[in-house]
């Protein structure tokens, strides 16, 4: 498909001779790859937008002004230009091209076991009704720190904030997760993760095979939270009976609260250090232009930023995507998160996880040190 729309590119400016070197990486990488050896990295990449100050930082982001500029901000949604823009001296300043717009997770389930919708819209009928068929729900809450965001960000009262010098390197990391919200936000998590039904440990593979049919046409589970990387997969597997909706609500002190959780975008930068910088921003404005969004959604199922696409029948009529839009309404920008945040938050309820297989219930006030010790990992 890339190499579709770089020739589609090269077409399309044959005053110029171009040669198109390809290399495979995942988005979530790229920082660390692209800054080993950042002088001789590639021309134009793509990323993860909770990765931009990072790439900035090491000087392999080319600001994008001008023209394309005013361009990149008319084609696409607030929110990708947003998590495009870096604010240094109060200043707001574009650094990447948004590209698509569906880096976050929603809701799968199985039509036979909830034929009614309304039974997917709360954590507690989604599990009970598992439960009740002799199936599981799969939602990835341990070693993922991704994923468990969605209980502390229901929570509007929960955040964190990073404070960046000039250079956008950190320089203080503010949390406030080990409070009394945070552990009521603990205390629903230990609820769920014991239920029966709840696998919290779990992942791409094993979601697969629970929903794939055995030798009788059984499955073991019922519903599962991922996102569209899945999408055209499940769909091979359940067909008519699959069904998407937007995150459930969850039981936190008592009320029924939206389960909220990232919301990335991949962004398409220019390095720093790119010797045709004028040629690389006109091929990252080509690949994230109408024609080639339209073209990922077609290929692959990505959600579109550009708004003229969004607004696309096909588009708006698509179970996945309308979810994708929904969940959306929710979910805050993965941008500016704690260089630490990841790998304190993985681990954070292995241990309730560890009592439920023991045949233990972990107390309150070992839940509230577990918080205190992640937060004072995170903070800075």
């Amino acid at each position: 498909m890339l190499k579709q729309m770089c020739n589609s590119f090269a077409m399309s400016n044959k005053d110029q001779e171009y040669e198109f070197l390809f290399g495979v990486e995942g988005e979530g990488d790229m920082a660390d790859k692209v800054l080993n050896d950042v002088t001789e990295g590639p021309d134009v990449y793509s990323f993860a937008s909770d990765q931009i100050y990072k790439l900035y930082a090491g000087g392999a982001l080319s600001r994008i002004g001008g023209e394309n500029e005013t361009k990149v901000k008319e084609m696409n949604t607030t929110g990708s230009v947003d998590a495009a823009t870096i604010t240094i001296k109060g200043e707001n300043q574009l650094f990447a091209y948004p590209s698509t717009g569906d880096n976050c997770y929603f809701l799968y389930y199985d039509k036979r076991v909830y034929s009614d919708p309304s039974k997917v819209a709360t954590l507690d009928s989604i599990l009970d009704l598992a439960a009740s068929s002799g199936k599981k729900f799969h939602f990835k809450l341990n070693d993922d720190g991704w994923y468990l965001s969605s209980f502390f960000f229901a929570k509007p009262s929960l955040k964190y904030n990073v404070t960046y010098n000039d250079n956008m390197v950190e320089e203080k990391v503010e949390i406030n997760f080990d409070s009394n919200d945070g552990l009521e936000v603990m205390k629903s998590l230990r609820n769920y993760i014991n239920h029966d039904a709840m696998v919290a440990q779990t992942d791409d593979s094993k979601i697969i095979a629970a929903f794939t049919p055995d030798a009788s046409g059984k499955t073991t589970a019922s519903a599962c939270v991922s996102g569209t990387w899945n999408a055209k997969t499940l769909k091979g597997l359940l067909g008519d009976n699959l069904g998407v909706a937007k995150l459930p609500t969850a039981k936190i002190a008592g009320q029924q609260t939206q389960l909220s959780g990232f919301m990335g975008y991949k962004l398409i930068g220019v390095n720093g250090y790119s010797k045709n910088k004028t040629e690389a921003h006109k091929l990252a404005l080509w690949l994230t232009n109408e024609q080639n969004q339209l073209k990922r959604f077609e290929v692959r199922g990505f959600a579109p930023t550009n708004k003229k696409i969004a607004e696309n029948s096909v588009i708006k009529n698509d179970p996945v995507i309308s979810a994708v839009l929904l969940q959306a309404q929710y979910n805050r920008t993965q941008k500016g998160v704690p260089t630490n945040y990841w790998t304190p938050m993985a681990s954070l309820i292995t241990p309730i996880i560890t009592a439920k297989g023991q045949g233990k219930t972990i107390s309150d006030n070992e839940l509230l040190e577990l918080l205190k010790a992640t937060s004072a990992a995170i903070r800075k």
